[in-house]
């Protein structure tokens, strides 16, 4: 299982980008939490490194955070934790909606929201609320090296069902996935013709969701139309072909 130190992250961190500031230090254990078709509760660890305590709220909300939605049917026990120093808190994220299945994924944001003490308070009363974003997964097949060590099935998966477009114009590459999970893209790259990779994004570049397109800005990059990127898909090393027509 794996695990990320975020240390003293500002704001909504959507795209789970750590940004370091010198402050006290929270282990979250995984960064991205699955619950599997057929079961009910994934477990959040959460240790405190710092050497003062944290006060730490656990709340659940839509992918979009679409208010008009229905509320996510899902629970977290406890919702408010104290861990003091060195100390490691346990959370349960309960699904209370349907029993989670393989043919539909639901996505929503695990949000935790570090409460200030107000003691700590600087000379001129500023206080600085920290919030961490993890993304959370219920059902849907498995098509990440979390769920199944059968990597070639998954490069097989990714490389027919995920492609992509680029405008040049806007700097937007756009991700067309065509399976009934999320695809989760990072150390996206472009070979060209000598065979030289030129990283466009070397970490996370952010998610899209099943049966759907979803478009991000990366930098200027000579990328043809026909050019083949390479991406690590869900953990796994997939080429990525244009649209096909």
């Amino acid at each position: 299982m794996k695990s990320i130190s975020l240390i003293f992250l500002l704001g909504v961190i959507l795209l789970f980008k750590p940004i370091t500031l010198h402050a006290g230090e929270l282990l979250i254990s995984p960064v991205n939490i699955d619950i599997p078709p057929g079961e009910r509760a994934a477990l959040l660890k959460l240790q405190n490194n710092s050497n003062s305590p944290m006060k730490i709220q656990i709340r659940v909300r839509n992918w979009d955070n679409d208010k008009t939605k229905p509320k996510p049917k899902v629970i977290v026990s406890p919702a408010s934790v104290n861990i003091f120093p060195g100390k490691q808190q346990v959370v349960r994220i309960v699904n209370t909606g349907p029993v989670s299945n393989i043919d539909k994924e639901r996505l929503y944001r695990v949000f935790l929201d570090e409460i200030p003490d107000a003691s700590s308070a600087s000379d001129q009363g500023l206080l600085l609320q920290l919030r961490y974003a993890l993304p959370l997964f219920i059902g849907g097949p498995d098509l990440s090296v979390s769920r199944t060590n059968n990597l070639i099935q998954l490069k097989s998966i990714w490389n027919r069902a995920l492609s992509y477009s680029h405008n040049s114009l806007t700097n937007q590459i756009t991700f067309k996935n065509q399976t009934n999970g999320h695809a989760r893209i990072s150390k996206l790259r472009f070979a060209d013709e000598n065979g030289k990779e030129t990283f466009i994004f070397s970490g996370l570049l952010g998610y899209t969701p099943a049966n759907s397109q979803h478009s991000f800005d990366i930098p200027s990059v000579a990328l043809a139309n026909t050019s083949i990127l390479s991406a690590e898909i869900n953990g796994v090393d997939v080429e990525i072909e244009a649209f096909r027509k």
